[in-house]
């Protein structure tokens, strides 16, 4: 099964997640007044090709076992650590590897979530309501 340097392209990223479209705008030459509606018919043809969707199907599985087993792999390792399997490891690093697992799987009720950004753009912005000065003879704005 042989694909065009194209098709492996688009395939990597539809796996990696991005649309039919998206890909193809990516994958082949696509010039900027291309309708859309031209590049979401070539991106569905392209997926339709048995060799390119089968293709597409490997990746997402092999990235789908990475990612598993990156996982799996750090609850194995932290299990041992927590059992007391380790050698060397100390009591604080037994509750280190027991936190870091609840945290895990989601016991963990002080966890919060951070909506700030690192670069500082979704920082909460300072509103400032300025209302303008009232004559107190007569209430017309000065």
């Amino acid at each position: 099964m042989t694909l065009t340097a194209k098709q492996e392209q688009f395939a990597q990223c539809v796996a990696g997640g991005m649309t039919q479209s998206d890909a193809y705008r990516e994958a082949c030459d696509v010039r900027p007044d291309t309708k859309q509606e031209s590049i979401h018919e070539a991106a569905s043809a392209l997926m339709a090709n048995p060799k390119v969707s089968s293709r597409v199907r490997v990746l997402k599985d092999a990235l789908a076992e990475q990612a598993l087993w990156s996982r799996m792999d750090s609850v194995r390792t932290l299990a041992e650590i927590a059992n007391g399997q380790c050698e060397g490891a100390k009591a604080s690093d037994r509750v280190s590897a027991v936190k870091a697992l609840n945290t895990m799987q989601g016991f963990d009720a002080a966890s919060k979530v951070d909506h700030s950004s690192t670069d500082g753009t979704m920082s909460p912005t300072r509103i400032e309501l300025v209302a303008p000065s009232v004559n107190k003879k007569d209430g017309s704005a000065l």
